[in-house]
């Protein structure tokens, strides 16, 4: 009479994993302790890591991937532009009334109309990968013309913070252009602002 065993064999219950398909065996043994032709692999340092997203290419951002900053600028810029000259148009059947309620209204209206259309170009060459310098003179042009539009506004009597939004979009707009990733992005481009 043969023996036979009770239970499953331990062979067959066993789960199936990767290690029995083909190929799979044994981890490589460990690299040597030393000896002729060994270099060991430098530690783990500061220097070590995935690069970030600027260090793709030598210099930056120099591979054509614009920064945020330069891109919200941009937009900034031709947001306050197209509404600015599209308000300047309309304004200018208005010019007459201006004038005649006072000149420098009229002469503060018109310098904003034209920095509306160098922020809105200074906007298009920026998201472009152009020079910013129109959009930054834009914006510093805009932020003179606002100042003296709250003086002119506090002298009447009129709420001083009526442009406030005006005033304070392109102080964002020339603080986005001037960080270091801007910098360095345009830099990497060889142009200079």
């Amino acid at each position: 009479m043969s023996s036979s065993t009770s239970g499953p064999d331990p062979e067959q219950s066993r789960p199936v994993g990767p290690e029995d398909q083909p190929g799979w065996g044994a981890p490589p043994p460990p690299p040597p302790t030393g000896g002729p032709g060994w270099v060991a692999a430098p530690p783990p340092g500061p220097g070590y890591g995935a690069p970030g997203p600027w260090s793709a290419a030598p210099g930056g951002y120099g591979a054509g991937q614009r920064p945020g900053q330069v891109t919200a600028a941009a937009i900034i810029g031709i947001v306050i532009g197209g509404i600015g000259s599209l308000f300047g148009l309309l304004g200018l059947f208005a010019l007459g009334v201006l004038f005649e309620v006072s000149a420098l209204l009229g002469l503060l209206f018109l310098l904003s109309v034209g920095t509306s259309v160098v922020l809105l170009y200074g906007g298009i060459q920026a998201i472009q990968g152009r020079s910013p310098r129109l959009l930054l003179l834009g914006s510093y042009a805009s932020i003179g013309v606002q100042l003296l539009y709250t003086v002119f506004a506090m002298s009447y009597g009129e709420p001083w913070f009526s442009g406030l939004l005006s005033f304070v979009l392109p102080i964002l707009t020339v603080f986005l252009l001037m960080q270091p990733r801007s910098r360095e992005y345009y830099a990497a481009r060889g142009i200079s602002y």
